[in-house]
């Protein structure tokens, strides 16, 4: 039989203490049965860090509200906390996430018998006052559990000599009163003034843990994970190419199929949102998932019909810091049809790049696009990029005409964004194609737009608008219906000079 004295026993309840993932394994193994994944790990171990303050965006469905419940249970087993408040967006839900804390303590086997019994004694039985809940509760005697929904009164609150210690925050915010910018600020307002004022500024001995999903590019969650006094985590089940980042939670395979589920339904900023963390304009988008237009390069049509009368250019937008590999540069491939009014996004790197690295992929990128032509994006560096590609030009025997691209300042508002806004009538207009394959990340951050976290990819492909008007490339007119217009080209062709070769206009 189990017991608490035994030695092995009491070295895995150190364990436990030292670790909220052995806890929840050894403790807890109805709730936890399935293998833990590389999100669940980086949870976990911030939660265990240490860190006073952490904002967590878990994707839907990762378990982000039995891993806080599992906290406060952590907290009360080993009598670390004093005064727990458990918020959630409504005084039911809080209610009911503690009611589950409650019976799960009570119930668990391995709990009552390493632990003994907790003793739960309700407000009245506690000798709480009316300033708590009905449905507060006390463990062991000594650990206080107060349930308490959004814009609840907090503040103030004192049990005994102690205020809140442990507050956690789980899934606060609403999607629906999200999309009002009034709730959006009385709850930031409630946040900051109301519970971050409720715990004791004269001891150190509290902790806030905020887990939730992104569910608006406007929201708490997003303020807090920009903030610089949070320790946060940005979390997505899949990279943007969409392969999976937790196989052992959603395979590659189950997560293709979610996206293709989201965008046959229009839904994808959903999947965005909810899945990668990515928050996106809604329906004030500048971008609309339904402009969105796909095809596959290994389609018959597509092969036949459309490449060989593209022509391919490749794009390269360095990273514009004292340390290129610090933060994202774009390489992006794009095939211009002419004939048939098309833009085609064919290949997407968008990486932390060492410049050697970022020339790999350049050139490599280039021999399988066939493409002739690169626009490098130079402000403010000039003959600092231009001068080392060309010089691997030369060392590996390739050359290809290289076009100087600057960023252009917009009115009244910072270039990159006037630049992107170019994109829009395009895209509405039905002119760009997605390769399915590779644009997840191009997607979510157009539908991000104006406030992207990432702007790489967008900005790039944004330059194909300068690249387009250097080379003097337009899209042919809309064929009719005449008999006889191939005659009628051939004529027009007659009294022009022929097409320029060159990309830019001297």
């Amino acid at each position: 039989m189990i017991t608490k004295e035994d030695p092995e026993v009491q070295r895995v309840l150190q364990q436990c203490y030292l670790s909220t993932k052995v806890t929840a394994k050894v403790l807890f193994p109805d709730l936890f049965y399935g293998e833990f994944s590389p999100l669940h790990d980086q949870i976990l171990g911030l939660i265990d860090s240490g860190a006073q303050k952490i904002a967590i965006a878990a994707p839907r469905g990762i378990g982000k509200t039995t891993i806080a419940r599992t906290v406060v249970s952590k907290s009360i087993l080993f009598r670390d906390t004093r005064f727990i408040t458990y918020v959630s967006n409504s005084a039911t839900v809080a209610e009911m996430q503690t009611e589950n804390i409650k019976r799960e303590l009570q119930s668990n086997d391995i709990v009552r018998r390493l632990f003994g019994d907790i003793k739960i004694a309700d407000s009245k039985a506690a000798g709480l006052d009316d300033t708590f809940s009905k449905l507060s509760w006390v463990a062991f005697g000594s650990s206080l559990v107060l349930p308490r929904g959004a814009q609840q009164q907090i503040r103030g609150l004192l049990w005994g000599k102690h205020r809140p210690q442990l507050l956690i925050v789980d899934d606060l915010e609403k999607k629906e009163e999200l999309r009002n910018q009034e709730n959006r600020e009385k709850l930031k307002e409630w946040f900051f003034s109301d519970l971050m004022k409720c715990i004791n500024r004269y001891l150190d001995d509290w902790r806030m843990i905020y887990i939730d999903t992104l569910k608006h590019e406007d929201s708490l969650l997003q303020l807090l994970l920009e903030s610089d006094d949070w320790e946060h985590l940005r979390l997505s089940v899949c990279d943007t190419n969409y392969n999976s980042l937790a196989p052992s939670f959603i395979s590659t395979k189950e997560v293709n199929e979610e996206v293709e589920s989201h965008r046959k339904k229009g839904i994808l900023d959903v999947f965005y949102m909810e899945f990668m963390n990515m928050p996106t304009g809604g329906e004030d988008a500048s971008f609309k998932e339904g402009n969105f237009k796909y095809y596959d390069e290994t389609d018959d049509e597509f092969r036949k019909k459309i490449l060989p009368r593209l022509e391919s250019v490749v794009i390269f937008d360095p990273a514009k810091t004292v340390k290129m590999q610090s933060a994202e540069s774009a390489i992006v491939g794009v095939g211009i049809d002419l004939q048939g009014a098309g833009i085609y996004v064919r290949d997407i790197v968008s990486e932390r790049l060492y410049p050697d690295q970022a020339y790999d992929e350049i050139f490599q990128m280039c021999a399988r696009l066939n493409a002739r032509v690169l626009g490098v994006e130079v402000t403010g560096l000039h003959e600092f990029v231009t001068q080392p590609i060309r010089n691997e030009m030369l060392k590996r025997r390739t050359l290809f005409e290289l076009v100087e691209l600057s960023a252009r300042k917009g009115e009244g508002e910072p270039g990159k964004i006037a630049r992107i806004k170019q994109l829009v009538p395009y895209y509405r207009q039905g002119y760009v194609y997605h390769n399915r394959s590779c644009c997840g990340g191009l997607e979510a951050q157009l539908l991000s737009f104006p406030r992207s976290r990432l702007w790489d990819i967008m900005d790039a492909l944004a330059y194909i608008i300068e690249m387009m008007s250097l080379g003097d490339r337009y899209f042919e007119p809309i064929a009719d219906s005449d008999e006889n217009q191939e005659e009628d080209y051939e004529e027009l062709e007659s009294e022009y000079e022929p097409i320029l070769e060159n990309w830019r206009v001297v």
